[in-house]
């Protein structure tokens, strides 16, 4: 790593030195990306001159290295979402959303988002980033019953659970919510209509949440990865169990990051 950028992603240095540090480093590489300082504790907007997303780990600007769209396009394309045709006036609905980055993606698409990421910081950059500020991101968890569970974080490294597992950073209660519980006056519209899940290894549970409402979805992405519980298991025959029950039909497999796309075949033909 070079020196400008060890310092830069130092926490101990200055916000300000930080972002002079980072866009020095952009103009000598010719990138039109920089990175600011919103004077909010603990968070960044990352700008090209045409699209903004804001952060709350300084490491994630370099997802922006060659522009936020690419960047947003990129985490897209991992999921299989960019061969998803006539996205235009459909709804995103982005379980573990982060920092919100799939919002840009469906914005520009013209689609609808709805977002839920329980971690405070994630959850406002997916605000400031996605609705000018409004608090609308939901920052409950997402669960197969409606209660109140411990849930894991593990900030730097965008890991926090339900589920508890290794580099535990703090724990603290939080309400968990099924997802048709939390959806159920929603209108999702007529098409098409994609439902993204990320719950660092509790995939399974949120699938079950949605009940009956699952069937209302057109696509189902899912993140059924190595990160569940200490053993770090993934989640793939679980999810694939769930979703295969339900309709739905693998169209798209990322083996590298064991990222699925799944169509509803009753809903798609």
């Amino acid at each position: 790593m070079p020196f400008s950028e060890y310092v830069a992603t130092r926490n101990w240095v200055s916000p300000t030195v930080y972002c002079n540090l980072i866009n020095l480093r952009n103009r000598f590489r010719g990138k039109a990306q920089t990175v600011r300082f919103t004077g909010e504790q603990g968070i960044y907007v990352v700008e090209d001159g045409r699209d903004t997303l804001y952060i709350c780990r300084r490491s994630r600007h370099n997802r922006s290295k060659n522009g936020v769209l690419a960047g947003v396009e990129r985490l897209a394309n991992e999921y299989g979402l960019a061969a998803i045709p006539n996205l235009r006036g459909g709804l995103l609905v982005d379980c573990g959303a982060n920092v919100g980055e799939l919002g840009v993606w469906a914005a520009r698409h013209c689609m609808r988002y709805i977002s839920f990421e329980p971690e405070e910081l994630e959850a406002r950059c997916c605000d400031l980033s996605n609705f000018k500020g409004e608090h609308r991101t939901h920052r409950e968890a997402l669960w197969h019953t409606d209660t109140t569970l411990e849930f894991y974080s593990r900030p730097e490294t965008a890991d926090g659970s339900l589920i508890a597992g290794n580099r535990i950073v703090s724990v603290r209660r939080i309400p968990a919510r099924r997802l048709d519980s939390m959806l159920a006056a929603a209108d999702l519209g007529s098409a098409p209509t994609i439902l993204k899940v990320e719950a660092e290894g509790a995939e399974p549970e949120v699938l079950q949440g949605a009940g009956a409402l699952l069937a209302r979805f057109d696509y189902v992405a899912v993140d059924c990865g190595r990160e569940r519980g200490p053993e770090r298991k993934d989640t793939f025959v679980e999810t694939n169990t769930a979703l295969s029950d339900a309709g739905f039909r693998p169209v798209f497999a990322n083996f590298r990051r064991l990222t699925m796309l799944y169509r509803n075949c009753d809903r798609r033909g």
